[in-house]
């Protein structure tokens, strides 16, 4: 989907001697607002879709949905049937929240009675944020950052990652900066759960502390200064270095014991239900196929009595036929748009099969590193476009169902000149955990050493990092 227009431009061309003007064929891209609007369509996740088109649907006189026919005379009072009880259960669903729990001890329960609805943790913080960022660029990079959390509730990037992202997404004009998203964070981490967004468990335990307004004591200082050495246990020598008594070295110890690792424990963190976008299964001859899953996404077309109504154009007050001239416009839209993000889906996760061939034959861990711009290039459109075609899609493979931004990973250099994928390294770090001596747990610098054995060029700091993004605590406190 590659949008450009081609222009002649007057440029200035600065001689030894003279200053001239030059006509020369210049290439641009130009995001129209047409074309805007078919981007912000192609973000959409599946659900969120349906909705929107059942929305056009409602207001759209000059839309219609093309019915499949039915072999069955009997389908449609049975699909109806089945609509109303839809309609129903949704209903409750909303309601179940001012609806007496059900107890789980009783034999015969209310059938009238539903579980409340529990609101997920990733809910609450949109909440929350919608509440706490003034400012509309902040509030968009705190969803961004809040959409990212991982399962524990932690943050598993960077700053300058975020930023790089956020570039390519095209979301936010001008991309911001790392002063930007680091305000963005603050009011992110300044929400509740305490220690929400922390990049790694040293800054969890901090944000923690200073919820609790224990920012400027004994404990605080043992983590923000003296994280790896308290860490150790060593209460003399810690009272030795901050100047203090053990009696105070062993209080601290006492408040950081009650903190917790990972500020989501306990609480549901997934956005709702996933529905794939895209089916991949091998059929018969071996040969990969996709499928676009357009259930309750139904096909479209004009409607065929507004556009003959619309055709007798002398009949209509001007009112009547500017609404229908608008909405006839809104439903060619609606129509080329859908098939644009069909056609965008499928080729992008065409080339993504061609180049992660291993991960569908054999499994996740064969994942190869992948950019973005390497799929642009095949698909045949702007690397911030494929961003945006995977942005909260979701493909149903043969090993579960995957983000499609999961297939996009950076990588390591290994031994032999190649790369390796930063999601295969992660994996083979916990593999080498959960095989150590528990007696012994082997450090960081222990690790690096066995992967770089095994060809994978990678410093202690690296395995250092991949270890917190994974939760895996440090070899002092793994020891048993």
């Amino acid at each position: 989907m590659k949008f450009a227009i081609l222009r002649l431009s007057l440029i200035g061309v600065m001689c030894m001697d003279r200053f001239r003007l030059e006509q020369r064929p210049e290439l641009r891209q130009v995001l129209t607002p047409k074309l805007i609007a078919t981007l912000k369509l192609l973000i959409l996740p599946k659900l969120e879709l349906q909705a929107r088109l059942e929305q056009e649907l409602e207001e759209n006189p000059m839309l219609e949905v093309v019915e499949p026919e039915r072999d069955n005379p009997g389908a449609s009072s049975v699909d109806e049937e089945l609509a109303e009880w839809r309609k129903f259960v949704d209903g409750m669903r909303l309601a179940s929240a001012q609806i007496e729990e059900r107890d789980p001890d009783e034999e015969n329960p209310d059938p009238m009675t539903f579980t409340p609805y529990h609101k997920t943790l990733y809910e609450d913080l949109i909440e929350q944020l919608a509440a706490a960022a003034d400012d509309e660029r902040i509030r968009k990079i705190g969803e961004y950052i809040i959409g990212n959390l991982d399962d524990r509730g932690l943050l598993p990037m960077d700053i300058p990652e975020i930023v790089e992202d956020l570039k390519n997404r095209g979301e936010i004009v001008p991309p911001p900066d790392e002063a930007e998203v680091e305000r963005a964070l603050k009011v992110v981490q300044s929400l509740s759960p305490a220690g929400i967004a922390a990049r790694n468990i040293q800054e969890c335990l901090l944000l923690q502390l200073e919820d609790l307004g224990l920012a400027d004591t004994v404990a605080y200082r043992l983590i923000a200064d003296h994280y790896d050495l308290m860490l150790k246990k060593n209460v003399p020598q810690l009272a030795k270095v901050l100047g203090v008594s053990e009696e105070e070295i062993s209080a601290a110890m006492e408040i950081i014991s009650h903190l917790t690792f990972y500020p989501a424990e306990g609480r549901e963190t997934n956005i709702g239900t996933i529905e794939p976008d895209l089916i991949v299964y091998r059929d018969e001859d071996g040969r990969w196929r996709i499928i676009y899953n357009d259930e309750n996404i139904p096909e479209l077309r004009i409607n065929r009595r507004y556009q003959r109504l619309l055709s007798r154009a002398e009949e209509l007050t001007p009112e009547a036929k500017q609404f229908l001239l608008r909405k006839l416009e809104s439903a060619r839209w609606w129509i080329d748009a859908l098939r644009q993000r069909r056609e965008n889906l499928v080729k992008t996760m065409r080339a993504i099969i061609k180049h992660q061939d291993e991960f569908f034959e054999r499994g996740p861990e064969f994942i190869k590193p992948l950019k973005m711009e390497t799929i642009a290039d095949e698909v045949g459109v702007h690397p911030a476009t494929i961003s945006r075609i995977v942005r909260d899609k979701f493909v149903l493979t043969p090993f579960g169902t995957f983000p499609m931004r999961k297939f996009f990973t950076q990588g390591l250099s290994s031994a032999s000149g190649g790369e390796i994928a930063t999601d295969r390294v992660k994996r083979r770090i916990k593999e080498i955990i959960a095989a150590e001596d528990p007696k012994k747990p082997l450090s960081d610098e222990k690790i690096a050493k066995i992967l770089q054995d095994e060809g994978i060029k990678i410093a202690r700091r690296t395995v250092a990092k991949y270890r917190e993004q994974m939760g895996i605590l440090p070899a002092r406190m793994r020891k048993r």
